[in-house]
Protein backbone atom coordinates (compact mmCIF):
# COMPACT_ATOMS: atom_id res chain seq x y z
CA UNK A 1 0.00 0.00 0.00
CA UNK A 2 1.41 3.38 -0.95
CA UNK A 3 2.09 6.11 1.57
CA UNK A 4 -0.77 8.19 0.14
CA UNK A 5 -3.19 5.27 0.47
CA UNK A 6 -2.10 4.70 4.06
CA UNK A 7 -2.59 8.37 4.90
CA UNK A 8 -6.05 8.35 3.30
CA UNK A 9 -6.98 5.22 5.24
CA UNK A 10 -5.84 6.83 8.50
CA UNK A 11 -7.83 9.95 7.69
CA UNK A 12 -10.95 7.87 7.07
CA UNK A 13 -10.49 6.02 10.34
CA UNK A 14 -9.93 9.25 12.29
CA UNK A 15 -13.13 10.73 10.80
CA UNK A 16 -15.14 7.67 11.71
CA UNK A 17 -13.77 7.64 15.26
CA UNK A 18 -14.58 11.36 15.71
CA UNK A 19 -18.20 10.65 14.83
CA UNK A 20 -18.45 7.58 17.05
CA UNK A 21 -20.25 8.16 20.35
CA UNK A 22 -20.76 4.55 21.40
CA UNK A 23 -18.62 4.01 24.50
CA UNK A 24 -18.59 0.21 24.10
CA UNK A 25 -17.38 0.49 20.51
CA UNK A 26 -14.69 2.99 21.48
CA UNK A 27 -13.51 0.70 24.29
CA UNK A 28 -13.33 -2.23 21.87
CA UNK A 29 -11.28 -0.14 19.45
CA UNK A 30 -8.96 0.88 22.26
CA UNK A 31 -8.51 -2.74 23.35
CA UNK A 32 -7.85 -3.85 19.78
CA UNK A 33 -5.26 -1.11 19.26
CA UNK A 34 -3.58 -1.89 22.57
CA UNK A 35 -3.43 -5.61 21.78
CA UNK A 36 -2.15 -4.94 18.26
CA UNK A 37 0.56 -2.53 19.34
CA UNK A 38 1.76 -4.65 22.25
CA UNK A 39 1.72 -7.95 20.33
CA UNK A 40 3.91 -6.53 17.58
CA UNK A 41 6.56 -5.68 20.15
CA UNK A 42 6.89 -9.11 21.75
CA UNK A 43 7.42 -12.65 20.69
CA UNK A 44 4.71 -15.16 21.57
CA UNK A 45 7.45 -17.44 22.90
CA UNK A 46 8.08 -14.91 25.66
CA UNK A 47 4.61 -15.70 27.01
CA UNK A 48 5.31 -19.43 27.36
CA UNK A 49 6.48 -20.95 30.63
CA UNK A 50 9.94 -22.54 30.64
CA UNK A 51 8.27 -25.96 30.67
CA UNK A 52 6.13 -25.08 27.66
CA UNK A 53 9.18 -23.76 25.82
CA UNK A 54 11.06 -26.98 26.55
CA UNK A 55 8.17 -29.16 25.31
CA UNK A 56 7.93 -27.02 22.18
CA UNK A 57 11.66 -27.45 21.49
CA UNK A 58 11.33 -31.22 22.00
CA UNK A 59 8.42 -31.31 19.55
CA UNK A 60 10.39 -29.35 16.98
CA UNK A 61 13.31 -31.74 17.40
CA UNK A 62 11.00 -34.75 16.93
CA UNK A 63 9.53 -33.22 13.79
CA UNK A 64 13.00 -32.46 12.43
CA UNK A 65 13.95 -36.10 13.05
CA UNK A 66 10.73 -37.21 11.33
CA UNK A 67 9.52 -38.83 14.54
CA UNK A 68 5.94 -37.84 13.92
CA UNK A 69 2.65 -39.64 13.47
CA UNK A 70 0.43 -38.72 10.54
CA UNK A 71 -3.08 -37.48 11.09
CA UNK A 72 -4.46 -40.56 9.31
CA UNK A 73 -2.44 -42.91 11.53
CA UNK A 74 -3.71 -41.10 14.61
CA UNK A 75 -7.30 -41.39 13.39
CA UNK A 76 -6.84 -45.11 12.69
CA UNK A 77 -5.42 -45.73 16.17
CA UNK A 78 -8.32 -43.79 17.68
CA UNK A 79 -10.84 -45.88 15.70
CA UNK A 80 -9.16 -49.08 16.88
CA UNK A 81 -9.10 -47.89 20.48
CA UNK A 82 -12.74 -46.82 20.33
CA UNK A 83 -13.84 -50.12 18.81
CA UNK A 84 -12.04 -52.01 21.62
CA UNK A 85 -13.57 -49.74 24.26
CA UNK A 86 -17.10 -50.08 22.92
CA UNK A 87 -16.76 -53.87 22.62
CA UNK A 88 -16.15 -54.35 26.34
Amino acid sequence: MSKNNIEQLKSNIYSQIKQLNDEAALLMLQEALTAYSSSSNKDILDELTPGQQQRLQESIKQADERKTVSNEETRQKAREWLSKSSGQ
